[in-house]
């Protein structure tokens, strides 16, 4: 069960995806803000959504979305995604749908770039884990050790999809998106380097990069004023 809200204001739709760890509140007050019929969804697993029947990759919440989608039957649906959400927009757009009008996307990952202090935590994890099961000790200290927040804050089946989704490259899915698309991203992002979201203004033909500065991973939480204003000039309206 997909739990969602509409707010309905004009004849173009907007539909919004969350970050992980999240919920559609996050983008209410933007989208109350917006004079377009706003539809807000919580992905499978987050907010009031039911969980997934079996670990599922990106790819698979961008099926289940679409398939959202096409059950409200409606047109001319800009996508906006943060993060995770935003990554999942992008999978639905490589498809060009007829739908699809135009795309933002939010400090969103799926490029796999590790860089030199990255791939030392992974070669000092991988070696202590080995270190670990010589012992025959648990090594579940070391997945709380060096897991990310996001890890650390996901339970069961969600956390095996985060394991699945970090490790996912959707740089061939990019090169097809024909929509016009936002980039926006903040230059204090910790979460997703700054390489990746050039990477995605690389591949994705139609876009274009906003860098907001003094800024972390929630550009349109953290300048809400700027993101608002960006978001009514690139939408026209």
């Amino acid at each position: 069960m997909i739990h969602y809200e509409i707010i309905p204001k004009g004849k173009k739709n907007i539909l919004f995806l969350h970050g992980w760890g999240a919920d559609f509140s996050y983008f209410k007050p933007i989208a109350e803000k917006l004079e377009y019929t706003s539809i807000l969804v919580d992905l499978p697993g987050f907010g009031k959504s039911s969980k997934p029947p079996f670990v599922m990759s990106s790819f698979d919440y961008a099926n289940t979305i679409e398939k959202f989608i096409e059950s409200l039957n409606l047109d001319s649906i800009s996508l906006i995604g943060h993060s995770f959400g935003g990554k999942i927009a992008a999978i639905l757009a490589s498809k060009n749908p007829k739908w699809l009008d135009k795309l933002v996307i939010i400090s969103a990952p799926g490029i796999r770039r590790k860089n030199l202090k990255l791939r030392c935590k992974v070669l000092t994890y991988k070696l202590l884990v080995k270190v670990f099961k010589f012992l025959n000790l648990n090594t579940q200290y070391l997945r709380e050790r060096f897991g990310s927040e996001d890890f650390k804050n996901s339970q069961g089946i969600m956390r095996e999809i985060l394991k699945v989704v970090v490790n996912e490259d959707i740089s061939e899915e990019l090169k097809k998106i024909k929509s016009e698309t936002l980039i926006i991203w903040g230059d204090l992002d910790n979460a997703v380097s700054f390489d990746v979201v050039k990477e995605f203004e690389r591949l994705i033909q139609n876009s274009k990069l906003i860098i907001y500065k003094n800024v972390s991973h929630f550009p349109f939480l953290e300048n809400y004023d700027r993101f608002l204003n960006d978001l009514k000039i690139f939408l026209g309206g």
